[in-house]
């Protein structure tokens, strides 16, 4: 009994649960760690952009609308026609061009003597044949097919030339009877120039009178006037090229048409053979379309027979503050008059006279862009609906009556995003240059956001 007493008592105490405080430190930054993972995964990775100078360098090729000085030279007469003069070659203002044969009895002649007798080369036209096969294999690309049909057709036709050339000297006498009765006629070029043999209906085009419709290669087809036998009085016989100072037109974007302005010299490189040259650069614009005129004093024989002239523009560095087109963003604007502006007690302070009951507020909001006549500016401070008072005026102007769209992007330098406009010089598909030195605009090594659809306005980044 005395031991069962003794038992009793025994007290127990509650067991005590001593905390780490290392523990707590641990779990605490797991937590964090945990948290900011979260955030991490699930928000969206801003990129940042450091704006640096640079340059894109563009290789553009166009079809060229060709302008040159040409003067289409009519049948007198009507009769079979037999060229003299050779396709492309130039000629002085007595040349002998072609004959017109009104009883066809010599151009009878000349055929069956052509057929019979062999043609003896002389070292002139043996070097001209010579040269033609020689630029042939020279420029032989096995997959351009044009230059053999080209090539065909002007072998075929000097061949054909010295044959009627060596036929009219061996016929020397028969000719000299038909002339005399009046039958054969050999007619002259009216002035000196470079001879072609084909017509497109292009030949009063210039600078002036061109269109956009011009340049409609799907609806072009040219004339092969060599390939008639007979004319009759008024009929187109050839023309000549009077002048070596030609002109290129190409119809150009906006972009590349603004990025050039500052030229006066432009290099390009004509496509069929791969030759670069100087062009001067002159600018037109017609009915809302850009045009590079390129004046050119050479290369015009090689393409005298070619209205569109394959061309690429070469080592066009345009340069300038250099970003990603993911960084540009399209923002609307407030557009206020420059005429309300006012100055504040500080000359520095540009702002607006903004009606409150009977008092005006002087307000000074974020001006993010100006032109000659308008200041944009965003709803920070002023909102849709309020007017702006005019100084020294009782007119008023309600903000919101006219809106205006700027491209720019997102400066960080300050940690959070600013809209800043910018001016796009060139643009291609990765890349922007814009104008460096603008008002409202960014400078090199400036911060902006790469992603710029993904922020707004003010929004703090990390």
């Amino acid at each position: 009994m005395k031991e069962a007493k003794k038992n009793n008592k025994i007290i127990k105490y509650p067991k005590q649960y001593h905390f780490s405080i290392g523990f707590i430190i641990v779990g605490v930054m797991f937590i964090y760690m945990i948290y900011h993972l979260f955030t991490y995964i699930t928000s969206d990775n801003i990129t940042i952009y450091e704006v640096s100078q640079g340059s894109i360098s563009s290789n553009l090729e166009y079809n060229a609308l060709a302008i040159r000085q040409e003067q289409i030279v009519y049948a007198d007469n009507s009769g079979d026609v037999l060229y003299l003069a050779e396709n492309f070659g130039k000629v002085g203002s007595k040349t002998s061009i072609y004959a017109l044969d009104t009883t066809g009895e010599v151009l009878s002649s000349l055929e069956e003597s052509t057929e019979k007798s062999e043609i003896n080369l002389d070292a002139d036209s043996y070097s001209k044949l010579q040269s033609i096969v020689t630029n042939y294999i020279l420029d032989y690309q096995p997959s351009e097919f044009n230059k053999t049909y080209s090539f065909k057709n002007e072998l075929q036709s000097q061949v054909e030339q010295l044959y009627t050339v060596s036929a009219m000297e061996a016929m020397e006498e028969s000719v000299s009877n038909a002339i005399a009765s009046g039958s054969f006629n050999i007619y002259t070029s009216p002035v000196p120039g470079l001879i072609v043999y084909s017509i497109d209906g292009y030949e009063d085009l210039t600078i002036d009178n061109f269109d956009s419709s011009s340049f409609d290669i799907s609806g072009y087809s040219s004339v092969n006037l060599k390939a008639q036998e007979s004319v009759v009085a008024g009929q187109a016989v050839y023309k000549v090229i009077t002048s070596d100072h030609w002109n290129l037109i190409l119809e150009v974007d906006k972009t590349l048409y603004d990025s050039l302005q500052e030229e006066s010299y432009l290099k390009i490189q004509f496509l069929e053979d791969e030759v670069e040259t100087w062009t001067n650069l002159d600018f037109l614009e017609k009915a809302g379309k850009y045009y590079l005129v390129l004046t050119l004093d050479d290369s015009m024989d090689r393409y005298a027979d070619s209205r569109f002239v394959h061309v690429k523009i070469i080592n066009n560095n345009i340069s300038g503050l250099k970003i990603p087109n993911s960084s540009i963003v399209s923002k609307d604007f407030y557009t206020i008059p420059k005429g309300y502006m006012v100055q504040g007690n500080n000359e520095d302070d540009a702002g607006f006279l903004l009606q409150s009951g009977t008092d005006n507020l002087f307000v000074t909001p974020t001006i993010y862009y100006e032109n000659d006549d308008y200041y944009y500016v965003d709803n920070e401070i002023l909102t849709r609906g309020d007017k702006l008072v005019k100084p020294n005026s009782n007119e008023l102007y309600v903000v919101g009556s006219d809106m205006g769209t700027l491209e720019g992007v997102y400066n960080v330098n300050k940690g959070y995003a600013v809209f800043k406009q910018i001016e796009i010089l060139y643009q291609n598909d990765d890349y922007s240059i814009i104008k460096t030195g603008t008002n409202y605009g960014i400078s090199m090594y400036d911060h902006i956001v790469l992603q710029g659809n993904e922020v707004e306005e003010n929004s703090i980044i990390n």
